[in-house]
């Protein structure tokens, strides 16, 4: 492939998710944090949603990376899920074998078992990707499991990535969205963010060349990408490859032109369909989209990435909201404070 002809050492534009590969924007560092409250605080329960390929799962990813030794997680991956097989894989997760595994008994058994987790002082974290396909029995499943109480207060802290439909999923349930502390919605990546972003993994598949992507190719990156972190990366990797089979180390814009029926990419004008509004009945009191994008557009003109966020620890006075929030948030779950 084109590694060895541009001097990578790693692939930079993989589509898999991969944690050390995450660039962290104004909003992802925001969506990392709250995820992080819902662990530390009691009550936790936060909605993260986004399109496909924005970053959802690679932050669940280095969330679990960095909590997984302190909590007992229970994750689920795969949600086209039928009848009892929520429970039951939460049952085989907390390696739990029953003889008569019925609805009722599974209940009971999960029950005990995560209310002597939590007796414990253990934090149980329910994590759930792609929880759009989750059917309306099963949010009414994730819904009664969190209602569960020991002796320490409620048991289970919730998490929920999915696409936009998601939270209207979630709003046909009104017992469930009052139980949800916080909706995130993650938007695509502004011009300044798409550019730091092909920059960041640039710098971490060992390349040094940061002209490698001018700023009139990365214009039309953002474009064609509406500033979607799985598209930059296919966009950019095709890109390279045009280059490579050309036999050049330089980049021509028109080259998206030029494969863009092959990748399947339309121009940001139509990239990104309209969401349809919730019925009346259903409002979660879900902002415009013209909302939405000038909120985006505020959350990320500050520069700073989670990198900055973290080190801030050696300098107390640039501590930004996130961090007092992470604090804080923490400090309620851990009389320890601060993990």
């Amino acid at each position: 492939m084109y590694l060895k002809h541009f001097g990578f050492e790693r692939h930079p534009f993989r589509m898999a998710p991969e944690e050390d590969f995450l660039y962290m924007s104004r909003q992802h560092s925001r969506a990392f944090v709250f995820m992080d409250s819902a662990i530390w605080s009691p009550e936790g329960f936060v909605v993260i949603s986004g399109e496909i390929g924005s970053g959802k799962t690679t932050l669940l990813k280095k969330m679990i990376a960095d909590v997984k030794a302190e909590v007992q997680l229970f994750q689920i991956t795969y949600t086209n899920l039928q009848g009892n097989d929520l429970f039951q894989t939460l049952l085989h997760q907390a390696g739990i074998s029953l003889a008569d595994a019925t609805k009722v008994n599974i209940v009971f058994a999960l029950n005990d078992h995560l209310r002597q987790l939590a007796d414990k002082g253990i934090p149980i974290l329910l994590a759930i990707d792609e929880a759009q396909n989750l059917s309306y029995e099963n949010l009414e499943d994730i819904r009664m499991l969190a209602g569960m109480e020991s002796s320490q207060g409620p048991i289970l802290r919730v998490i929920l990535l999915g696409q936009p439909e998601l939270s209207d999923h979630i709003a046909a349930i009104p017992q469930l969205s009052q139980r949800v502390k916080l909706f995130f919605h993650l938007q695509g990546l502004s011009l300044d963010d798409t550019e730091r972003y092909i920059q960041h993994r640039l710098r971490i598949a060992g390349m040094d060349r940061v002209e490698l992507f001018p700023h009139n190719i990365i214009e039309r990156v953002h474009q064609y990408s509406a500033g979607i972190p799985r598209l930059i990366n296919k966009i950019s990797d095709g890109l390279l490859l045009c280059a490579f089979a050309e036999e050049r180390t330089h980049l021509i814009a028109a080259d998206i032109d030029a494969i863009k029926n092959e990748l399947r990419l339309s121009s940001v004008a139509t990239a990104q369909p309209q969401v349809a509004l919730p019925k009346p009945a259903e409002s979660i009191g879900q902002t415009s989209r013209s909302a939405l994008e000038r909120i985006a557009a505020a959350l990320e003109s500050i520069d700073e990435q989670l990198t900055a966020l973290i080190g801030a620890e050696a300098n107390p006075d640039s501590v930004r909201p996130e961090v007092t929030m992470l604090k804080s948030a923490r400090a309620l779950g851990d009389p320890k404070g601060d993990r």
